[in-house]
């Protein structure tokens, strides 16, 4: 009778765990305690942090954001950045030379494929002189062990609108 009654309890878990997944199409990492976050709000969120660091001139925000195999474009680069130490040296030489007084992110679009995440957005650097950058970005993230890792970045100057 025991077993059973086990047999039942643990046939009605089953059930009732595949409808909860099969009904969430919407899944959530927890971010310590009991906030919980969208993949997309992570991403969006791990962004606005690397460019925070950006702005002040730091630029090792990316660099530790990106994975091994990370490739990156930008229009300064007569080719493409291959792997993390190529990407290191580029990003690196740029550290601290230079600052933004702030910046906005427009428009982010998140689009998941399993555990890769393409992230596009506009950028508007607000220059000290007051002056503005425009940038056009795209954001290839992928779950590495846990963390969300940079494995392509490719950030293309636009003009603004008039």
């Amino acid at each position: 009778m025991f077993v059973k009654k086990m047999a039942v309890i643990s046939f009605i878990v089953v059930i009732s765990s595949i409808v909860l997944i099969a009904n969430n199409s919407d899944f959530y990492y927890s971010k310590g305690d009991s906030t919980q976050m969208t993949p997309q709000e992570i991403i969006i969120g791990q962004e606005k942090a690397i460019l925070n660091r950006w702005i002040t001139g730091d630029t090792f925000g990316f660099i530790e954001a990106a994975s091994e195999e990370i490739t990156y474009f930008d229009p300064g680069l007569e080719k493409r950045c291959t792997g993390k130490t190529e990407f290191h040296n580029w990003i690196a030489a740029f550290n601290g030379t230079f600052s933004l007084t702030n910046y906005e992110l427009l428009d982010p679009q998140v689009q998941m494929h399993g555990d890769v995440v393409i992230l596009t957005f506009n950028f508007i650097g607000f220059m000290v002189d007051g002056s503005k950058d425009y940038w056009n970005t795209t954001e290839v993230y992928k779950l590495i062990e846990g963390d969300w890792k940079l494995i392509s970045s490719h950030w293309s100057q636009t003009k603004p609108k008039r």
